[in-house]
């Protein structure tokens, strides 16, 4: 085997190594100055970002090696499209931070509204954004992108809007069983004994938008509004 190109494979063989280590510092970094863990996620990213920097870069110097004459025109081009680059890795962080930002966002609203964790609406959430991140990153690279952002757009666009009716009019009900619950919980607890229609029953539990109670007739789920409306009484 020729000289030189010993000298690019490991050229190559070194860049993937200090690539790999240069992401993991980065993400480490990042990682102890997050205080979520949902946010090692950009920093995954950045990670990713850095090892392919240097990756390419050692790629680019072994090809210099081999075939000088490849590369000509290149820093030419290097200085045109280089910008472009950073751009596009900058939007995909930028999403990524922003992503986990509104899923996050989103999850607390739909857990106020039904009482209980959603963990789904925030998972499409956070995909829709990226997915408009990456065609936005692509855009900046020269792809034609047009159709993709429509899609994206459209797609994005019915998940907020399906968002903002179940949480504004699908979660009012909810709503009014959680603070009907806020207030009935000052005067029940478990093993609390309660008589609801003339029948005594024992608290098992107390969820966010029921009350478990237990009697003659088995276990029953009441809503704290069926409480306040018909009226209870207590016994510790």
């Amino acid at each position: 085997m020729n000289e030189p190109w010993v000298i690019a494979l490991a050229i190559i063989g070194g860049g993937i190594v200090v690539g790999a280590a240069a992401g993991f510092f980065v993400r480490r970094r990042l990682v102890r100055s997050q205080t979520r863990p949902s946010d090692e996620t950009l920093a995954g990213a950045a990670g990713l970002f850095t090892f392919w920097i240097v990756a390419l870069t050692s790629l680019l110097v072994a090809t210099s090696l081999v075939r000088p004459e490849s590369l000509e025109s290149l820093p030419r081009q290097l200085l045109d499209y280089t910008p472009r680059l950073l751009a596009a890795g900058l939007i995909l962080l930028g999403g990524y931070a922003i992503a986990g930002a509104a899923a996050r966002l989103v999850s607390f609203a739909f857990e106020q509204a039904s009482g209980r964790a959603v963990v789904r609406a925030g998972r499409i959430v956070r995909w829709t954004l990226l997915g408009a991140a990456g065609v936005l990153a692509l855009a900046q690279l020269g792809v034609d992108t047009t159709i993709l952002l429509v899609i994206v757009a459209v797609f994005g666009g019915s998940i907020g809007l399906a968002s903002a009716l179940l949480v504004g009019f699908g979660g009012r009900d909810i709503a009014r069983e959680i603070a009907a619950g806020r207030y009935v919980s000052r005067y029940l607890g478990v093993d609390t004994t309660v008589t609801v229609d003339s029948e005594t029953r024992t608290v098992v539990a107390m969820h966010p938008a029921t009350i478990e109670v237990t009697g003659e007739s088995g276990t029953t789920h009441l809503p704290y509004t069926a409480l306040l409306e018909n009226g209870f009484s207590t016994r510790n």
